[in-house]
């Protein structure tokens, strides 16, 4: 049996009976308890900090380690630089989208505020302080000064790569292994850093084995695996561990809305497509209305950029998860929608572990 592609050196470094990393799903989805069910099931939970300030980071950290005394990751989104917008952008879209405020009793919008982003020094700052041992991060890569800091600090780095080219620059950086996140994920991908062709989508078997090749570090397969015959198949082409998102989005722990669980388990594999018009940046979700009319109405360059357009339908989104009509809803699902289960995240645990060495029985 292949025990050595489960019981490999960097699982080991993680501290993990299995190869199985959680992912970090942000927008409040992901949950203490959910962590907990995870790494008391063999695998490593992630908590997302992105779109969260300093302080409300600091609070989820501590939340999380109130509920187990489990090593667990935290995933930082990259400060993104300023995309330029114009006043043109601006106006066409809080038009467009105070049309849909009005029909759901939302406040006017009248002008948009700048986000600010925490400020990364004092976040890491945070992080260090509670004695956070992972840090995975996406939409880039750490500056030299940065991954220096926290190499002295022993903390483990995990980047995240859509393409070859990224995954060289994230080894290259420094860090200790890299998400190779295919096509098929759900969400925003954590890669279009390297001034790449962005419609050179590459899938998750194909991405993997490639930058197996590639790099020297290891490499975390990721997109739409959802059961132990991914897992092998990932561990198969030279992966160190996978990453699931949607896999564990279903599960009871999950925080996810009833409606975004239902809409995943009835879910079929053409359900869900790639679009921009809820954040300006590229998210696989399930279809609906919001997405086809907008994109009828909005060329690509009109939309207003990252992180702007978020905060722009971040209202209607929540309006539609909390009143249960998903006209506008951001359903944010992998391609493996099929496969979904809904059951406790320790009973998904124990069945990904049954279906794994099953899967490497079969092929002895």
């Amino acid at each position: 049996m292949m025990f050595h592609q489960i019981e490999n050196d960097f699982c080991k470094r993680l501290n993990i009976r299995l190869p199985i990393i959680q992912a970090p799903m942000a927008g409040g989805i992901v949950t203490p308890a959910l962590i907990t069910a995870v790494a008391e099931g063999g695998g490593l939970g992630s908590l997302p900090l992105g779109y969260l300030s300093v302080e409300e980071a600091r609070t989820a950290i501590r939340q999380t380690k109130g509920a187990s005394s489990a090593r667990f990751a935290v995933n930082l989104f990259i400060p993104s630089p300023d995309a330029p917008s114009s006043p043109k952008q601006i106006k066409k879209m809080l038009e467009y989208t105070n049309g849909y405020r009005t029909r759901f009793g939302l406040p006017i919008y009248t002008d948009i505020s700048p986000w600010i982003e925490p400020n990364f020094d004092e976040l890491l700052n945070m992080i260090i302080s509670e004695e956070i041992s992972i840090i995975s991060f996406t939409f880039g890569v750490l500056n030299q000064q940065t991954i220096n800091r926290l190499r002295q600090k022993n903390i483990i780095m995990i980047g995240t790569a859509t393409t070859i080219r990224e995954g060289l620059m994230l080894q290259a950086s420094g860090c200790d292994a890299v998400i190779a996140q295919g096509y098929e994920a759900g969400g925003h991908r954590g890669g279009g850093f390297a001034g790449e062709d962005s419609s050179g989508l590459i899938g998750t078997m194909a991405l993997v084995p490639q930058m197996v090749d590639a790099l020297h570090i290891p490499v975390i397969a990721s997109g739409g695996i959802m059961d132990g015959r991914g897992i092998a198949a990932a561990l198969t082409l030279g992966a160190s561990a996978v990453q699931m998102g949607t896999a564990f989005l279903t599960c009871e722990e999950s925080n996810a809305s009833s409606m975004h669980k239902k809409r995943i388990l009835e879910g079929v594999e053409t359900d869900t497509c790639i679009t921009s018009v809820f954040t300006g940046k590229p998210v696989r979700s399930i279809n609906n209305s919001f997405i086809s009319i907008t994109e009828n109405t909005f060329k690509p360059d009109e939309l207003p950029p990252y992180p702007l357009q978020h905060y722009l339908t971040r209202d209607l989104r929540k309006n539609a998860n909390k009143s249960g009509h998903d006209e506008c809803a951001g359903l944010w699902s992998g391609q493996g929608v099929r496969l979904s289960r809904s059951m406790s995240a320790g009973d998904l645990m124990a069945e990904l572990e049954r279906e794994m060495m099953l899967s490497f029985i079969k092929s002895e």
